[in-house]
C-alpha cells in the first residue's frame, strides 16, 4: 500500500538522529498553495488521462496529501491534518481498489504527479489556499446574509414551499465554504448544526447528502440551480475580499 501510493515528485535526504525526513527543495510551490480537494482543471489535465475516473474524489484527496508531503516533508496524516482532512477517520486514505490501480500504473502515476508538482512550480502567483481555509475555520453563512440570498430565488410554483430553513443555510455554508477553499462540503466547518439539539443534528445528517447532490448536479432543478448560482456569486466576493489581502477575518 505504502509503496502505490509513495510520492515520487520529490526527492528526500534523511537530516538529523532520528532521520527526519526533509525535501530537497529551495523554491516552487508551498504547502499553501495545494487545496485540500486537487483543482479540477489539474486533475483533468494530469491525472484523468491515467483512465481512473471512477476512483476521482480518492485520487484528488490523495495527490493533494501527495503534493503537500512532498512540499513539506510531513507524513501522510500530517499532511492530511494540514489540509483539514481528518486523517483518523481515513477520510483522506486510497481505497483499495485505487491503490490495486495505482500498483499496476504506478509509473504513470507518480509521473503524472511530477508534471503536476512542476506546472505548480512555475506558477507566479499561486493561491494561497491555507489562507482561505484558516479565514474560513468558524465561519458559516450569517442568518442576515441568508435571508438576502433566499429572497433573490425565483418564486417556485405550486403549493409547496421549499424548506429554507437553518438546516439547508447549513449545507449551503458548506457548499460555500468548498466553493472558496476548493475542498469538500464534508470537512467544512458546521457551526449553525453544533448549535443544534442532538436528535436535530442527527436528522440533519441523514439528509446532508440529498442537499449536496441537489446543489451539486448539472440537471437540479430551477430552484436548486438558482440557488447554486447565487451561492457561487456569494463565494466570489469572499474571494475577492480574501484575495484584497485587506481582511483578517471574514463575516
Amino acid at each position: 500500500m505504502r509503496q502505490a501510493a509513495a510520492p515520487a515528485v520529490r526527492s528526500y535526504r534523511r537530516t538529523g538522529p532520528r532521520g527526519t525526513r526533509i525535501p530537497d527543495r529551495t523554491g516552487g510551490y508551498r504547502p499553501e498553495h495545494i487545496p485540500a480537494f486537487l483543482e479540477e482543471r489539474w486533475y483533468q489535465e494530469h491525472l484523468a488521462p491515467l483512465q481512473i475516473n471512477t476512483e476521482a474524489k480518492s485520487v484528488r484527496r490523495l495527490a493533494a496529501v501527495l503534493l503537500v508531503q512532498q512540499a513539506s516533508g510531513r507524513a501522510k496524516g500530517d499532511a492530511a491534518d494540514f489540509l483539514g482532512i481528518n486523517p483518523t477517520g481515513g477520510q483522506f486514505a486510497a481505497t483499495s481498489t485505487l491503490l490495486r490501480r495505482l500498483r499496476d500504473g504506478q509509473d504513470a502515476f507518480n509521473a503524472a504527479l511530477h508534471n503536476l508538482a512542476e506546472e505548480l512550480d512555475r506558477a507566479t502567483d499561486p493561491t494561497n489556499y491555507q489562507r482561505r481555509r484558516e479565514l474560513l475555520r468558524d465561519w458559516s453563512l450569517p442568518s442576515g446574509t441568508w435571508h438576502e440570498i433566499i429572497t433573490r430565488l425565483p418564486p417556485v410554483p405550486g403549493p409547496v414551499r421549499p424548506n429554507l430553513g437553518n438546516r439547508v443555510r447549513q449545507e449551503a455554508s458548506a457548499f460555500v465554504w468548498a466553493y472558496v477553499t476548493c475542498g469538500e462540503p464534508l470537512f467544512a466547518p458546521r457551526h449553525i448544526e453544533a448549535a443544534q439539539p442532538p436528535d436535530t443534528r442527527q436528522a440533519w445528517r441523514q439528509r446532508r447528502a440529498n442537499t449536496w447532490f441537489q446543489l451539486s448536479r448539472s440537471d437540479a432543478l430551477n430552484h436548486y440551480t438558482a440557488l447554486r448560482g447565487l451561492l457561487c456569486q456569494h463565494g466570489d466576493a469572499l474571494i475577492e475580499k480574501i484575495e484584497s489581502g485587506t481582511s483578517t477575518s471574514i463575516r
